[in-house]
């Protein structure tokens, strides 16, 4: 069965450069950036590649070498790491012209894919490496990451991991610096696999938070209040303590920008379609994105999201309302704990969705996806709580999970105050189907 590996203090860390592997990189963005100059400050020697000039500078700056091409990147080295942002520029950084990775990677080399792609792009790697190019001694290793731009600086993501074992173990000083959570899925797609479940949890949790605060606002409350009963609460989620700060402080630096989480629900969305496999909550997150994008939200952080749900004229209300009478507990009957039931709510039925698409996608241990996901940024409390006790049975429905019948009445008692005052509420509003779905077959 796969196992997580933590990143332990190992000699290597210390070790001389000559003692280690050289590294080829491409995609020196928020995320590679941070990945390809860790491995620098750990004494690895690695040549990266941008097609922004900008960020290839930063990286020299930080010890790297600057590639003018994929091919010179992949040059001489025993690892080439992708960060690039999608299916499509890797299929070109990989096979394209006369400078790309395939031209310059030596016999018997390793590439790491550690960007966010759909399962069956992996498959139609290998396939082209092997019969379009004649090229079956490189190694493919799938190793897409989670965790942020910090920890992708610090060595501390999380790295989904899948491939010939033996493949594996040449890669592990790269892979363990990288990484605080190194774990090991199995055959080759199974870390897509886990990433792509994983950003299901996430993706419905961004779009929940700013459905939450913005609720707060709408009626008065104090939301530095009531994000802080949030976070004491069962609504608690990893996105929700990270994005709500930003609401606010009215801070739309792109930490993360739209573009990335759409992305992701994109592959989620479409995965689950292939595989015929409903997935009501993501599917209305991924189109909340959209709408998020017709409003110009793109390039902005995702947090600012929160602004779909106010008037136009009043982007910075979250903001404004952390002055409010922190002493008011309800206004149109909608209080802290009316905000908190909806994200319990929400939260309950997106996790029991994530487990039910882990299932039926298969591949993926349920026991090991739970672990993954409570120490990751899919993490909610709802998960932890709900579906731990879920396991034993493997029955992926609202209907076989214990108490949620008192959840969906919450959550129904709140999604009816958001429509007396005309409040969008479309996660909130997907949920509670689930929820009615639920009842209907407990009859």
């Amino acid at each position: 069965m796969a196992s997580p590996a933590r990143k332990e203090n190992l000699n290597w860390h210390h070790s001389t450069t000559m003692s280690k592997p050289t590294v080829g990189f491409a995609g020196l963005g928020a995320m590679g950036g941070g990945m390809a100059k860790n491995l620098v400050k750990n004494g690895f020697s690695v040549k990266g590649f941008d097609l922004f000039q900008p960020l290839v500078d930063s990286f020299v700056e930080a010890g790297g070498k600057a590639a003018k091409s994929p091919k010179e990147a992949a040059t001489d080295v025993d690892f080439f790491v992708s960060m690039v942002a999608n299916s499509a520029q890797n299929s070109s950084l990989l096979f394209d012209g006369e400078d790309c990775v395939v031209k310059g990677l030596g016999k018997g080399k390793t590439f790491i894919l550690c960007s966010t792609t759909p399962p069956a792009f992996l498959h139609e790697l290998r396939k082209r490496l092997d019969s379009e190019f004649n090229r079956s001694d490189i190694k493919l290793l799938d190793c897409p990451v989670s965790g942020g731009t910090l920890r992708a600086g610090d060595g501390s993501l999380s790295i989904f991991s899948s491939g010939p074992d033996d493949h594996l173990d040449e890669a592990k000083a790269v892979l363990e610096c990288m990484s605080g959570n190194l774990y090991r899925m199995g055959g080759i797609s199974n870390g897509t696999k886990t990433k792509t479940i994983h950003q299901l949890l996430a993706g419905t949790n961004i779009i929940t938070a700013s459905e939450a605060m913005g609720l707060a606002a709408t009626v008065g409350l104090n939301t530095q209040t009531v994000m802080e009963h949030v976070q004491q609460s069962d609504g608690d989620s990893f996105m929700f303590s990270n994005r709500a700060p930003h609401m606010l402080k009215n801070d739309w630096t792109a930490l993360s920008a739209l573009g990335i989480i759409l992305k992701d629900t994109t592959i989620v969305t479409d995965t689950a379609r292939a595989e015929s496999i409903p997935c009501p909550l993501s599917n209305t997150a991924h189109y909340t994105y959209l709408q998020g994008v017709q409003a110009g939200l793109l390039k902005d952080d995702d947090a600012k999201l929160v602004q779909l749900y106010l008037p136009s004229s009043q982007g910075d209300l979250v903001s404004k309302m952390t002055t409010a009478d922190a002493k008011m507990n309800s206004n149109h009957q909608i209080s802290k704990d009316t905000v908190n039931d909806l994200l319990c709510g929400i939260h309950l039925a997106a996790s029991v969705e994530g487990m039910y698409f882990c299932h039926k996608l298969g591949g993926i241990e349920s026991r090991l996806m739970y672990e993954i996901i409570v120490k990751a940024a899919g993490w909610n409390r709802m998960f932890e709580k709900y579906i731990a006790k879920m396991l034993e049975k493997e029955s992926w429905t609202l209907t076989d999970c214990p108490g949620a019948e008192d959840v969906g009445k919450r959550l129904g008692e709140a999604v009816k105050k958001c429509d007396a005052i005309g409040y969008p509420c479309p996660m909130a509003s997907a949920a509670l189907q689930q929820f009615h779905f639920a009842g209907l077959a407990r009859k």
